[in-house]
């Protein structure tokens, strides 16, 4: 199997052991501030949730580790300019800028969207879009921290009016950019027992199967290839699925009608050196060792 189970043990025991790492320097940034013993008690219920979240690896939970794990990474920044103590900001900052890696790495977003799959199938999720990745990605991080966090701070200091504003505004657009970004975790290749499914709501309207007879080749994608491009300017190797006749898609674009017909196409899974390998043990047609 392709599964890497390495990853995901990591990232809970590093999670488990944050109230030892980040807790310390959490605790000194927070000793002058107003509303500390609230505060304390939300980021204690955070780190709970948190631990769930590595504990049962879904597509959603994954959308909570890759939010969870870059506040606790920016929660550990602003921690350690914020105290004296120069071990204490050091071990929080390794330990938030771990946790934070963690919850990025590929084999962490494959076993949470594999931990939704269905009986002989496995899953491995799709690369962010370039321009996600690049800028519009942070950007939804960073509304959907501030509009959870932002609100309550602000009560907890005392500051009422502001606060409950900040709540009204801040809370609809942190619900509208998580779920945006819990979208692009929804978006996976199946290997199943009759073949080769792309799930892509940004590129098809509908997710396609090519089955095992239909399918001619699966392989990294050559230089200059001229097959139809699904990968949403994602970065980094794709791969190219090519059929033995021409199948047919539908774009995910305004008219619901359009139909295209192509023989290859490209798509970029986080881990494509996993899916080959999966595919190979599955002896897909057009893989080394398959019949």
């Amino acid at each position: 199997m392709a599964r890497d189970p390495i990853p995901v043990w990591a990232l809970r025991a590093v999670w488990l052991v944050q109230p030892v790492v980040l807790g310390p320097v959490l605790a000194d940034g927070l000793h002058d501030l107003e509303g500390r013993t609230f505060l304390s008690v939300a980021l204690w219920a955070l780190w709970g949730l948190g631990l769930l979240a590595a504990l049962v690896p879904r597509p959603v939970t994954l959308t909570a580790l890759r939010i969870g794990g870059p506040a606790a990474a920016a929660l550990a920044v602003w921690a350690a300019t914020a105290v004296e103590d120069t071990a204490l900001a050091v071990a929080g900052l390794v330990g938030g800028f771990v946790l934070a890696v963690l919850c990025l790495w590929p084999a962490v977003g494959d076993a949470c969207v594999d931990g939704a799959s269905y009986g002989d199938e496995q899953r491995f999720l799709l690369r962010a879009p370039g321009p996600v990745v690049l800028a519009l990605g942070p950007l939804a991080w960073a509304l959907a921290v501030a509009g959870v966090v932002a609100g309550p701070v602000l009560l907890a200091s005392g500051d009422t009016a502001v606060g409950v504003a900040a709540c009204v505004a801040g809370l609809p657009v942190a619900a509208a950019t998580v779920r945006a970004l819990h979208h692009l975790h929804r978006r996976w290749v199946v290997l199943v027992p009759a073949g080769f499914v792309l799930h892509d709501h940004l590129a098809l309207a509908d997710p396609t199967l090519l089955p095992r007879a239909s399918l001619a080749s699966v392989g990294p994608a050559p230089a200059g290839s001229e097959a139809l491009d699904l990968t949403q300017a994602a970065r980094g190797l794709a791969l190219q699925v090519r059929c033995r006749e021409p199948h047919d898609l539908r774009p995910a674009s305004r008219d619901a009608a359009e139909v295209v017909v192509t023989e290859a196409f490209l798509c970029a899974p986080a881990r494509p050196d996993a899916v080959l390998a999966e595919a190979r043990r599955r002896r897909l047609p057009g893989t080394a060792g398959s019949d």
